[in-house]
C-alpha cells in the first residue's frame, strides 16, 4: 500500500509542472487598444496621443504647413471599429480605427453643416 501511494505521489509530483505550464500558458496575441502614434500619407500627418486620461490630435498638412492641435476626444463605436471625435468650433474631426488593422486610420473632417470636407486613409509611420 505504501508503494502505491509513493508511486502516485511521484507521478503527480513530476507531472504537476507540466500540467500547470499547459493550463497557465497564454498564447494570446497582444492587440493595441488605441491608434496611438504618427500616421501619414503624402499630404497629411496625424499624431494621436494619450496623456492624463485624454486623447490628443495633432494634424498637419504637409504641403502647406498648416496644423491643428486638439484634446479631449469622444470615443464611440465598438470593439471592431472605434471612432475618436474631436470638435473645433463647428468642425468635427474624426479618426476611425480598427484594432485588427492597427497600422491604418481614416481621418474625416466635417464642417458645421455635417458635410464631409476631408476623407483620407493614413498609415502608421515606422521609424
Amino acid at each position: 500500500m505504501k508503494f502505491q501511494a509513493m508511486l502516485l505521489a511521484t507521478i503527480l509530483g513530476l507531472s504537476t509542472p507540466t500540467i500547470a505550464d499547459i493550463a497557465l500558458s497564454t498564447h494570446a496575441v497582444a492587440q493595441a487598444n488605441a491608434p496611438l502614434g504618427v500616421y501619414r500619407n503624402g499630404e497629411w500627418l496625424v499624431n494621436i496621443g494619450y496623456d492624463n486620461n485624454t486623447f490628443s490630435y495633432y494634424g498637419e498638412n504637409l504641403r502647406t504647413g498648416d496644423s491643428l492641435a486638439l484634446r479631449g476626444a469622444r470615443v464611440s463605436g465598438n470593439n471592431q471599429r472605434r471612432i475618436y471625435t474631436w470638435r473645433n468650433g463647428d468642425f468635427r474631426y474624426q479618426v476611425a480605427w480598427q484594432p485588427t488593422d492597427p497600422g491604418v486610420i481614416r481621418v474625416q473632417v466635417f464642417n458645421g453643416r455635417g458635410r464631409e470636407t476631408l476623407n483620407r486613409l493614413l498609415y502608421r509611420r515606422v521609424d
